[in-house]
């Protein structure tokens, strides 16, 4: 079963090399790394080469913004199972793929989602806050967790993986959204009745901090307008929903 990952990449240098080791030093070996790069004007191109794996592709962007070049690159990915890892984030050790697509293979699963550390920008190994969920691991019920989305819970993004089959029906991300997409998205997964969902209670992902979504107050703006939209476009409970979306990341830090 091959498991594709993709990395969407923009003058990335200081971060690219992280993110490939964690890549290339998995043990699982039927991975597909797929790079979108933007036009990227330092060395992000020529560090992918050096420290990704051997077979890494990497694509000029056609697109724009990162949700173009995602579905981009969930256009051209060959594989059974597809992920998404950041340029700035990396694999918490070599074993993590093959937890995953051990666990797609044992459970025959549709989709997979873990947790997550988010980090000090400048310091992978300096966490700042902890998303991880209460429930038990194993296969969820697809209406318990609807409802925790509805109530403002959404899993982390980047530890998601699903089946490439699921796109047929799901669709790509909505490239209307210039920050939330991936919010929307999720939601359409987790909405779609009769998948196989599986929570695997460990830490898979070192995200850093200082995203686009928080990059300045112009950014934090457009995010909240986006979520309120993608609230009322599936009829959340909207207040209910941003309170409760809000206060889960404050707790995070605790």
């Amino acid at each position: 079963m091959q498991v594709s990952l993709i990395t969407c990449t923009n003058n990335s240098e200081e971060t690219i090399k992280d993110c490939c080791l964690s890549i290339s030093s998995q043990t699982y070996s039927d991975i597909e790394h797929i790079v979108l790069d933007k036009n990227s004007k330092d060395k992000t191109v020529s560090i992918i080469k050096k420290y990704a794996k051997k077979t890494v592709k990497v694509y000029q962007q056609k697109s724009s913004g990162i949700y173009g070049a995602i579905n981009e690159g969930m256009k051209i990915s060959n594989g059974n199972i597809i992920g998404i890892l950041h340029s700035d984030d990396e694999l918490i050790d070599k074993d993590v793929i093959s937890d995953i697509s051990q666990k797609f293979l044992d459970e025959n699963l549709d989709v997979l989602f873990s947790n997550i550390y988010y980090t000090k920008k400048n310091d992978l190994n300096k966490i700042v806050r902890k998303w991880k969920s209460n429930l038990e691991e194993g296969v969820q019920s697809n209406d318990i967790l609807y409802k925790k989305i509805y109530n403002g819970w959404m899993p982390p993004h980047t530890t998601l993986f699903i089946k490439k089959s699921l796109l047929k029906d799901i669709g790509y991300y909505d490239e209307s959204f210039k920050i939330s997409a991936d919010y929307d998205f999720i939601i359409k997964l987790f909405k779609k009745s009769n998948l196989k969902i599986f929570y695997l209670n460990k830490f898979t992902v070192k995200m850093r901090s200082g995203g686009i979504s928080n990059k300045n107050m112009r950014n934090i703006f457009i995010k909240m307008n986006e979520d309120l939209t993608i609230m009322r476009k599936f009829k959340f409970n909207t207040i209910k929903a941003i309170i409760i979306k809000n206060l889960s990341k404050i707790i995070q830090f605790f």
